[in-house]
């Protein structure tokens, strides 16, 4: 590849959900879990597979009170509702596909940027999912917002400030796909943002956050290197 020298004192920062990998892969995986579960212990057969099809059709908010409720249940109890969350919340897959320009970018810059990672989310689940991706290979030291307490979810500044103060005197970059939260922070600290398109991305037609907006918009992370 044929880099700039710019890139040496470049540091890329990438969000995770729908930036590597694609969620739903991780949503399908703890909703089969989730649903083993209840059938396994309560005898209830059939959730995992309809709060996958809420899911898939763009239910986002009370997915097992809905799922019980499309099973003609009624109303799920709410120690139910809460360690269902838990053992989604707690799912540890085996593995999850990376996007392949994604991994293929991780790859190409490696060698010759700063490399870290931002990302919102309960701890154990993003955890569990750079886990399941093998992140630390390319990215050591990953920042989980919710390791610095849930204040400092995105839009907070926190995470970008902790960023520059480990990799001081570079270039930032920030490479994510949610306008309404990622990339107020950086833009305001002076870095350059980058959105991600992706044809199942959820965060396509959302509104950008006031001084949210990307300055760039890719449809395949192998672009990165051009704006480097």
């Amino acid at each position: 590849m044929q880099v700039s020298r710019k890139i040496f004192d470049t540091c890329v920062v990438f969000d995770l959900d729908d930036t590597l990998y694609p969620e739903h892969a991780f949503v399908s995986s703890a909703l089969v879990a989730t649903g083993k579960f209840a059938e396994e212990k309560w005898g209830l057969a059939g959730l995992g597979d309809a709060a996958q099809g809420l899911f898939h059709a763009g239910q986002r908010k009370e997915l097992f009170q809905q799922a019980y409720r499309l099973l003609g249940h009624g109303e799920m109890e709410e120690s139910k509702v809460q360690k269902l969350l838990e053992i989604y919340r707690g799912h540890r897959p085996e593995s999850l596909p990376w996007f392949p320009d994604a991994l293929e970018a991780i790859e190409l810059l490696k060698p010759h940027a700063t490399l870290g990672l931002i990302s919102d989310g309960y701890l154990p689940t993003q955890r569990n999912k750079a886990e399941a991706l093998g992140v630390q290979r390319w990215i050591p030291e990953p920042i989980f917002t919710e390791e610095l307490g849930r204040q400092y979810w995105k839009p907070s500044p926190r995470a970008f400030e902790l960023m520059m103060q480990r990799h001081p005197g570079l270039q930032y970059i920030y490479i994510a796909d949610n306008p309404a939260k990622d990339f107020v922070a950086p833009n305001l600290l002076g870095w350059k943002t980058l959105q991600i398109l992706r044809p199942e991305g959820q965060y396509q037609s959302v509104s950008p956050a006031v001084n949210g907006e990307a300055q760039i918009k890719l449809t395949d992370l192998r672009e990165v290197v051009r704006h480097l």
